[in-house]
């Protein structure tokens, strides 16, 4: 009898996780990173000096439903500080989310509303040392993380558009506004021609702020960022795009411009960005990057990039980074 009731209840617990899920992917890289001596350092760099480079990433993605069809999940990504020092594993870009007919809210280490709407770099195959991601001229995560880093997103999607609103609490007792967003994006394919355009709006305040991967639009006060992209695929391995955003705050007012295209050719990839700030008070800071890669297949590839910044203060203050290695993926 007790055999019985014990194979009971593990068909009962097995019937009850059946739509559970728990998969595992893993991305590694090793290679070289260097570049010029002078201005300030690209984010994950520690020295412009040439030095070895390794980065490890383990990504675990919980899935499940229940009987009346909502979906749920989590993720975590465990890695590497990424830089070129060992060690200093972290827990980072965690999240959850709940899915329905209504859509989907999710909350985490996440990209806010006007980030997941516009597109700044199309074609982009990657490198290891991120040069053409962090130059001087790339927005990167508009105004996300001016706070905790902590956003609830909201997103629906119908047809071939989707909308989605997002919210940043502040953390701090000092009485700042919530950082928050609403974007809207468009896919579409005209006869072997696709083309996507996106809307974003986002509004935050600050004490003192940079804008850009290397932060280098300063901005206070009331800060609001207007934004539209628009993307084409032109079906025969090439694809391009441009990103414009309108900035202002109480300190000054700007835009950053941003174009980017790529092309791939069998197992080649390669893609280039360019980038300026052009603002009322500072000189104008620009940058572009480019990236190439090499599919070898079964997950492994070959990378090169370059990055080359112009702070607007003279020669002195340029800098360019490089890398080359590998990526692993899993």
């Amino acid at each position: 009898m007790k055999q019985i009731l014990l194979a009971t209840t593990a068909l009962v617990m097995t019937a009850g996780v059946a739509a559970a899920e728990i998969s595992f992917s893993g991305y590694a890289e090793m290679g070289i990173v260097g570049g010029g001596d002078n201005a300030p350092l690209p984010a994950g760099r520690d020295t412009n000096e040439t030095q070895f480079h390794n980065d490890f990433n383990l990504k675990v993605t919980m899935t499940s439903e229940t009987d009346t069809g909502l979906a749920f999940g989590a993720s975590v990504e465990i890695s590497k500080d990424e830089g070129d020092s060992n060690g200093d594993f972290t827990a980072d870009n965690e999240a959850a989310f709940i899915s329905g007919a209504f859509g989907t809210l999710t909350m985490g280490e996440i990209d806010g509303a006007m980030d997941w709407a516009m597109t700044e770099n199309i074609g982009n195959p990657g490198s290891i040392g991120d040069d053409e991601t962090t130059h001087a001229g790339y927005f990167g995560a508009y105004g996300d993380g001016k706070y905790d880093n902590q956003i609830a997103r909201y997103e629906y999607s119908f047809g071939d558009f989707g909308v989605a609103v997002s919210a940043e609490l502040d953390d701090e007792v000092d009485g700042a506004d919530t950082n928050y967003a609403v974007g809207m994006k468009y896919s579409g394919d005209f006869g072997g021609f696709g083309m996507g355009l996106g809307l974003g709006y986002q509004s935050f305040e600050t004490a003192g702020t940079g804008l850009g991967s290397q932060g280098a639009a300063v901005v206070a006060g009331d800060v609001d960022l207007i934004g539209a992209s628009l993307t084409a695929n032109f079906n025969n391995g090439f694809v391009a795009g441009v990103a414009y955003t309108d900035i202002s705050s109480d300190l000054q007012d700007g835009n950053h411009l941003g174009i980017s295209a790529g092309f791939t050719a069998g197992a080649f990839e390669i893609g280039a960005n360019y980038g300026v700030f052009d603002m009322d008070v500072q000189d104008d800071v620009k940058g572009y990057g480019i990236a190439a890669a090499y599919d070898l297949g079964g997950g492994l590839k070959l990378h090169g990039g370059y990055g080359d910044s112009d702070f607007g203060a003279g020669a002195d203050d340029d800098n360019e980074t490089y890398s080359v290695g590998l990526s692993m993926s899993f």
